[in-house]
């Protein structure tokens, strides 16, 4: 009875092995499947990072392309209204030049009147003091527009604002000094409209 009550127990026993045996098999196939399980995921999440951080430079490029389109359309919007605005000076410029010239006899005509009535001892002071008047204004008015007569008498010859119509060897003057302004000269701010013609001391 004790013989096989033994046998019985020793058969529990191997039943008991191989469940374990079993569970543990079990075990490991559950982790190993929990561990592929894992380690496919974390390959996908390589994946899906390495495909963002592309997307990341690809936008990143893209970023620093329209920011460089946009400094250059900036640059070319800036050089554009410069060259609009310069072209707008350089006509008003030239129109009121244009203007100033054909203004010109008129000052030469209105120069030679005063300097023929000044000489006349008949005339009348009022008349002469009215005509000045007139003709101050209009001096004034172009000064105001930007207008300046070169009148270079005494000083010396600039060849960039004069030209030279006589010489003359006067020996109290040094050599170039404008002896005398036959025509006046003038210019509207930095162009030269007309330039002064004058006589100049020349050395024998």
């Amino acid at each position: 009875m004790e013989k096989k009550d033994k046998k019985h127990n020793s058969g529990n026993g191997d039943e008991l092995v191989e469940e374990i045996f079993r569970a543990k098999k079990n075990s490991e196939k559950r982790m190993q499947k929990t561990y592929d399980e894992a380690e496919n995921e974390i390959k996908g999440f390589k994946e899906e990072i390495d495909m963002l951080r592309k997307e990341l430079t690809h936008y990143k490029k893209l970023e620093e392309d329209y920011l460089d389109r946009l400094k250059r359309l900036h640059a070319d919007y800036d050089n554009y209204r410069k060259r609009v605005l310069r072209e707008q000076i350089d006509t008003i410029a030239r129109a009121n030049k244009e203007l100033i010239e054909k203004l010109l006899p008129v000052i030469d005509s209105f120069d030679q009147a005063l300097a023929i009535v000044e000489d006349l001892k008949s005339c009348d002071d009022e008349f002469l003091k009215g005509v000045k008047m007139i003709y101050d204004k209009f001096m004034d008015t172009l000064q105001k527009e930007g207008v300046s007569v070169i009148n270079p008498y005494g000083g010396q010859f600039n060849p960039h604002e004069c030209e030279v119509a006589m010489t003359a060897d006067v020996s109290e003057a040094e050599e170039g000094t404008v002896l005398e302004v036959l025509r006046k000269g003038y210019k509207l701010n930095d162009f030269l409209i007309r330039p002064a013609v004058v006589k100049v001391c020349k050395k024998s």
